[in-house]
């Protein structure tokens, strides 16, 4: 491969690794444009679920009235 060939091969590469990072970028710009802040309130509140753990059947049905 000359020269000239390898330097076209390096400029073609360039182009295409240019063209996949803007579409790349696009796509997290479409992404970051769909996602809603979660409300401080729903984060804690998760907070407090995962630190009480998780409930057997019978205490469930204690608790909330409802059979499993």
């Amino acid at each position: 491969m000359t020269e000239t060939e390898l330097l076209r091969k390096i400029s073609d590469d360039l182009d295409f690794l240019k063209k996949k990072i803007l579409e790349i970028e696009e796509s997290l710009e479409l992404i970051t444009s769909e996602l809603i802040p979660v409300k401080e309130k729903y984060l804690e509140r998760l907070n407090e679920i995962k630190n009480e753990g998780t409930v057997s059947g019978s205490k469930f049905e204690e608790k909330f009235g409802v059979k499993l």
